[in-house]
Parts: C-alpha cells; sequence; structure tokens
C-alpha cells in the first residue's frame, strides 16, 4: 500500500520478501579492495532498527541482504569506489548506500538512500552475517504422519495441493483446515523463515487433531488464478479441502473443522455459512469491521509513525472512503471505474500534491478496488455472518496486533454476540501477542521476522484445548 510520505519500499515485508535473487553483474573498478561481509543498521524513526549486510566478492559480484526481513541475498547492480568513497546502487528498488571509507578499510560511514529518504548505515567487516533463528520449526522425528495430498474444487477447475498430517491412532480423530490471510501464500505460511502453519499442524497432530494445510490457488502445487479470485472462492476451495477430508477413513466426519488466520477467518465464517460439513470454526485475527475500515486503521497508524502531519493523513483517508463507497456500490466495473475518475478530476491541484496521488497512482488503485477480490472484500458483512451461525466459534484477538486491532474487532462482535444471546461463540483476548500470534515488544510488521518465536505455546494450547472441548 502506498503512503503519503516517503516509502521505504525495500523494507516494507510485501515488497521484499517478493524479491527473486537474480544474478546481475555488479560493476567494480577494484573488487579487492572492498571484498569481505559488511554489516550494519538503519534505525526507521517510531518502527524499527533493522540489521543490513554488504557481500563483495573477489569477482567484483556483490549482493545486499536486509537480515531482519530475511530477504536472502538482493544482487548489487553497481558498486563505485573512488577516491574514498565507496557506492552500492540496486537501480530497480531506487536504493544507493554511500559513504566514505575510513583510513584503515575495515568500516564505511554511509547513508542508505531511497526516494528522498535518507538513513545512516555505518558498516564494518564481519566474518558472516548474523543468521535468523526459528526454534519451533518441527523437527524429525515427528511421530505422526505425513502425506503430500492433491484434490479438487470441482466446480472452479481448481486443483489443490497441501499436506495432510495423521496422528498415530487407532480411532477416528477430529481434522481441521488452515486457511491462509490476504495475499498468495503457501501451505506453511512462511513469514520470515516463520512457518507459522507448519508449527500449528505439527503441535495440533501431535495432541491427536489431523491437520490439512494447503497451497493457495495459484500458488505452488496449486492450480488457478489467485489474482481474480474471491474471498468466496477461497471458502469454496476450504470446503473442497473439507470434502477431501471426510473421504479419509482416519478422519471423524462429525469433527472437522477450520482454522482461518487473518483474512482466513473470514474465508471460515464464509465456508461454515455454506456447509453444515464444517463443524466448528477458529478465526486467528480475523476481522470483524469492514475490510475497507480496517485498511483505513492500518493506514492512519503507519503515516503516523511515520510522522506524517495529521492534516494529511486526513486528507488521504477522506478521500479513501469516498472511493470505497463508491467500490460499495452495485455498479458493474465500468461504471465504478468513470465514477472514481470523475472523483479524481473534482480534487484540486493542491489536494492530489498533498496526497502525492498522480494519475498513475489513480489508475493502479482503480485497477486493486475493482479486483474481484477487493469489491467482495469490501462489500462483505462479516458480523452478519456470525449471528447466524448455529456451531462453535472460538474468535482470537491479539492485545498487540496493530493490523486486526482487537480494541474495534472485538467490540463490534462482543455487542453483536450479547445482543443476540448466542452461547456458541467464545471470543478471548490474548494478552502480550501480535497478529501473528508472537509474544512481541511493540506489535509493529517490522518485529515479526526479528522475533524468534514462531507463534506463543500458550495459544497453541489454547486452540488445541478447545477444539478437543468442542469433540467432547
Amino acid at each position: 500500500m502506498k503512503n503519503l510520505s516517503w516509502r521505504l519500499t525495500a523494507i516494507s515485508m510485501a515488497v521484499i520478501l517478493s524479491i527473486t535473487s537474480i544474478q546481475v553483474g555488479a560493476q567494480i573498478n577494484d573488487p579487492k579492495s572492498l571484498e569481505g561481509i559488511w554489516l550494519g543498521k538503519v534505525e526507521i524513526p517510531n518502527a524499527a532498527v533493522l540489521r543490513m549486510g554488504i557481500i563483495v566478492n573477489s569477482d567484483g559480484s556483490a549482493a545486499f541482504n536486509i537480515i531482519d526481513q530475511a530477504t536472502g541475498n538482493i544482487p548489487i547492480d553497481e558498486v563505485l569506489y573512488a577516491g574514498d568513497t565507496v557506492s552500492f546502487k540496486i537501480n530497480r528498488l531506487g536504493i544507493t548506500i554511500s559513504g566514505p571509507m575510513s583510513s584503515d578499510k575495515d568500516s564505511i560511514a554511509a547513508q542508505f538512500i531511497q526516494r528522498g529518504g535518507k538513513f545512516t548505515l555505518n558498516l564494518g567487516l564481519v566474518h558472516e552475517l548474523p543468521q535468523l533463528n526459528r526454534p519451533q520449526t518441527p523437527k524429525e522425528p515427528f511421530g505422526y504422519a505425513s502425506e503430500e495430498v492433491d484434490f479438487e474444487n470441482k466446480p472452479a477447475g481448481v486443483k489443490l495441493q497441501g499436506t495432510l498430517t495423521l496422528p498415530e491412532s487407532e480411532a477416528k480423530v477430529p481434522a481441521v483446515v488452515l486457511l491462509t490471510g490476504s495475499g498468495k501464500q503457501g501451505r506453511d505460511m512462511d513469514i520470515g523463515g516463520h512457518k507459522h502453519f507448519w508449527v500449528i499442524a505439527d503441535y495440533l497432530t501431535r495432541k491427536g487433531i489431523a491437520v490439512l494445510r494447503m497451497d493457495d490457488r495459484g500458488y505452488g502445487g496449486s492450480t488457478g488464478d489467485f489474482g481474480n479470485s474471491t474471498t468466496g472462492d477461497f471458502a469454496m476451495d476450504a470446503l473442497a479441502a473439507v470434502d477431501y477430508l471426510k473421504s479419509r477413513k482416519e478422519i471423524d466426519v462429525n469433527q472437522i473443522g477450520l482454522i482461518g488466520h487473518s483474512k482466513g477467518g473470514a474465508i471460515a465464517i464464509i465456508a461454515a455459512s455454506q456447509s453444515a460439513n464444517v463443524k466448528f470454526i477458529v478465526s486467528l485475527s480475523g476481522g470483524i469491521v469492514n475490510f475497507g475500515d480496517i485498511v483505513i486503521t492500518q493506514l492512519t497508524d503507519r503515516l503516523k509513525s511515520q510522522n506524517v502531519p495529521e492534516a494529511n493523513i486526513a486528507l488521504e483517508m477522506e478521500w479513501r472512503r469516498k472511493l470505497y463507497e463508491i467500490v460499495r456500490e452495485p455498479t458493474d466495473s465500468a461504471t465504478a471505474a468513470q465514477e472514481m475518475w470523475k472523483a479524481y478530476r473534482e480534487l484540486s491541484e493542491e489536494d492530489t500534491n498533498t496526497m502525492n496521488w498522480p494519475e498513475d497512482r489513480m489508475s493502479h488503485m482503480v485497477s486493486q478496488l475493482l479486483s474481484p477480490w477487493w469489491r467482495y472484500s469490501i462489500s462483505m458483512d462479516v458480523v452478519a455472518l456470525y449471528m447466524e451461525l448455529d456451531r462453535p466459534a472460538l474468535l482470537l484477538f491479539g492485545e498487540k496486533d496493530v493490523q486486526v486491532t482487537a480494541a474495534d474487532n472485538m467490540a463490534l462482535i462482543e455487542d453483536a454476540v450479547k445482543s443476540n444471546n448466542l452461547t456458541n461463540i467464545t471470543i478471548q483476548f490474548i494478552e502480550g501477542v501480535n497478529h501473528l500470534y508472537q509474544t512481541a515488544g511493540t506489535g509493529s510488521e517490522y518485529e515479526y521476522v526479528q522475533i524468534e518465536e514462531t507463534i506463543s505455546p500458550e495459544v497453541l494450547s489454547l486452540i488445541t484445548d478447545w477444539i478437543l472441548k468442542s469433540k467432547n
């Protein structure tokens, strides 16, 4: 998502994690003088401290690595060493790292520069870059069976692939399907080396619950068009997974549920509303507030952390709300596009400049908002679906979640549950955890990769106990 202020694209998780390590030869006039591994850190005000490394090889090739974003090695396009000044450039990300080298050749007093933003990055020679530790990643022996499985969402013509873990049991066992949130993801929900869904699957299976985790359609071993799919389409994929579990002799067909994280929580409640085969659901920070309002809150908090003036933030959020209202209207996409461009033409030049909203940004926004996924998500009423649910549901919210805030979302669903006297829905507030249910300091997205814990053991235990209690 674009912001009013300078965008640190290279340090944006959504962008960085999609970068592929294509080998590009850097241009360097004296490789031997720079050869080695250089390490430093950038302090982002009100956000995070990120460790960054630069590797210069003897043949002149070089790579850039943001350790605390788990980027891997990003090829550097150009390395220049003139006088005592060293400069590294990554053209496609608009990054320049430049500064003087010390007289003893073991440090560089650099500046990290990207599209107008500038941060101090003092680099020093080290023997190796720090490694990220992931102590909860499952290790053999597992003590349960693990199978790669294929099944089909026949109405959509989509083949889905995943991993099914089965407890060692002579009796039939309960089972769950894990559902990822926004963005195309694999079965493990891998974020910066944290394999969240594998950790959940490992824990539950050891406790006697079978788990099916799958690649999103259009990703990994699954076919289909992710970009033109809606949350409703993903719910149909979830139901295809439920149907597959029903076909397995090891599974108790009366105890098949869904666990959805973030947007996966919405997928779970949609699927449950469409099929009685879903016997329970667990929502981990599933948004209750309308998706458009969630985006507004996230962007507002992010811009405040970057010290963008309050008036500028208010202007952009008012503009976004106007666009969202147009998208919610039951009109065809061509008409909605016309209405959005009409509204854009009515903005003053001062407003477009203040928001940094040129025509190319508007074109991107129109395309994004008119995608099937956005139109579906922004028009969905999650509360109404929960009010119609007649099966057990566990809804968890994290105290330090800055993406789906507990204060807003819990209040909305709690009021609805209370006013409708519903006893099948359990809502729980989890202290000290972020959006990924890691024990966190601030809850900032920048911490996700830096934290060694993949998911709080207390949360894993809570989910397991609730499922087994529901079974009984």
